[in-house]
């Protein structure tokens, strides 16, 4: 493909042959060949939806060759939060914030058990252990056992084994 003059792509009226175009030439051309590409598809195409999907397969194969490419200067403005990256980073965004949210949610809630069943002084000390933890499932066991325990002292001992 690097043989291949990228032009013989991008002058197609297929914007799926214009695409291919991204592929073809030097590595060294890809920035300007991709911008070119970017063009091209907004001249041919005239439907929003139809040019953020290429938008998307630009944005892909930019990725490839470590070039970033921007979609403000494009004489036709493309909702991005329409193509997949953006839903795809989105998804992987509220994941992350979910699980971090019942991370500090269980941490919470240990606290405040702690703090009702030994004091404020065992929650100070349980906080700074607390802060280390950083597995759902142990901070889940964590809590189970603040609820389980009759002293501080099994409670510690219990959390401490366990881990």
């Amino acid at each position: 493909m690097k043989k291949i003059e990228p032009d013989i792509f991008i002058k197609s009226k297929k914007p799926a042959e214009v695409i291919l175009g991204i592929l073809a030439g030097k590595f060294k051309d890809k920035p300007e060949i991709i911008k070119k590409v970017k063009k091209r598809i907004v001249e041919i195409l005239k439907d929003e939806k139809e040019i953020a999907k290429y938008i998307d397969s630009i944005s892909f194969l930019a990725g490839l060759f470590d070039v970033e490419i921007r979609v403000k200067p494009m004489p036709i403005e493309v909702d991005i939060r329409k193509t997949f990256l953006y839903k795809w980073g989105e998804k992987e965004g509220e994941k992350r914030g979910i699980e971090k949210g019942l991370k500090q949610g269980l941490k919470q809630s240990v606290l405040k058990i702690v703090q009702v069943k030994f004091g404020s002084s065992k929650a100070k000390q349980i906080k700074n252990f607390l802060q280390k933890v950083d597995n759902i499932r142990y901070l889940k066991k964590i809590e189970i056992e603040a609820i389980k325990a009759k002293n501080w002292n099994d409670f510690f001992r219990s959390i401490k084994n366990s881990n």
